[in-house]
């Protein structure tokens, strides 16, 4: 896709951040000035990435709507099960790779609507209107999210969204010496076919980028809902804070191998076949005409 079809927010920092609507609403850059190192970009970001849209969206940030991660039945990968039907989804929904239309735009803020469609009720059989905002204020880059629910019946999905981050920060940074600052939480540990977790307490702690994180890291429960990722190197740090998200319970931690550009820090809603566990309370449902509301934030700053 043409850069011209991107859309450019700026502040009066000189953050910016540019969005692509028309590829998942994708949020492609998020970049802020510093005093020693000039503009540093939060997001890992590849053109070649984006030339192979769909296929591949290991950059910026897309946006997980109406399932996380994946769905399986016995014998049926990517399938779901509601109200006695089976349906199709693939991983991490529709989402991500639907064409979003812009609903209003200002030189801070753009906000994106993704409504149903024939497409979209052969596999997700609702009607909803999901809004996401991105804002700069100061530096910092909000996220503001609705979902309605527009059936005469209630609808059932989890969302969330899935950051890559730039590791390092900068040319001076050294990605195995960069680190998560994760809240006193509770970890959870999947079986084999992710139908149950074991959940254990964990500290507060530090987890090295250079640790292998391909299987997919599972944290929940937090004692507050926000994670660091730092490049003492760089003396920069990335914070990502849900406190405005209470649905968003769990946070996924991933990478592709130990020496990738980027390093996933992943809000959700829900954990894995959540559909298939039918979990008490962890698959959202909105009654008929309910909205479901969240709010998050993205900074990148010195390193305190």
């Amino acid at each position: 896709m043409p850069a011209n079809n991107f859309i450019y927010l700026k502040d009066s920092t000189g953050s910016l951040a540019v969005i692509a609507p028309e590829l998942g609403g994708w949020l492609l850059r998020y970049a802020r000035p510093t005093a020693k190192h000039g503009l540093v970009d939060a997001l890992h970001f590849s053109q070649a990435v984006v030339d192979r849209y769909p296929r591949e969206m290991w950059a910026g940030n897309p946006l997980l709507f109406p399932m996380v991660s994946f769905n399986h039945l016995p014998g049926r990968e990517h399938h779901y099960a509601w109200g006695g039907r089976e349906f199709p989804l693939g991983q991490h929904g529709f989402g991500r790779r639907s064409a979003w239309q812009v609903v209003a735009r200002s030189e801070l803020a753009l906000t994106m609507e993704l409504t149903d469609s024939e497409t979209t009720r052969a596999v997700y059989p609702f009607a909803f209107a999901h809004r996401v905002t991105y804002r700069l204020d100061g530096g910092r880059l909000h996220f503001e999210q609705t979902v309605e629910n527009r059936s005469a019946e209630p609808m059932p999905f989890s969302t969330g969204i899935h950051p890559y981050f730039q590791v390092p920060l900068t040319p001076r940074g050294e990605r195995n010496r960069c680190f998560v600052k994760i809240p006193a939480c509770e970890r959870l540990t999947p079986d084999a076919r992710f139908v149950h977790f074991t959940v254990a307490a964990q500290p507060a702690s530090q987890l090295s980028v250079a640790d292998d994180v391909a299987h997919t890291l599972f944290f929940g429960s937090f004692s507050k809902p926000e994670l660091t990722l730092v490049d003492p190197s760089s003396e920069l740090e990335i914070v990502l804070n849900w406190e405005g998200a209470s649905q968003h319970r769990y946070c996924a931690i991933w990478s592709r191998t130990p020496d990738a550009p980027f390093y996933c820090l992943e809000p959700w809603t829900a954990l894995p076949n959540s559909f298939t566990r039918a979990q008490p309370g962890e698959v959202t449902v909105l009654a008929p005409g309910q909205t479901f509301r969240a709010a998050m934030w993205i900074e990148v700053r010195r390193q305190t």
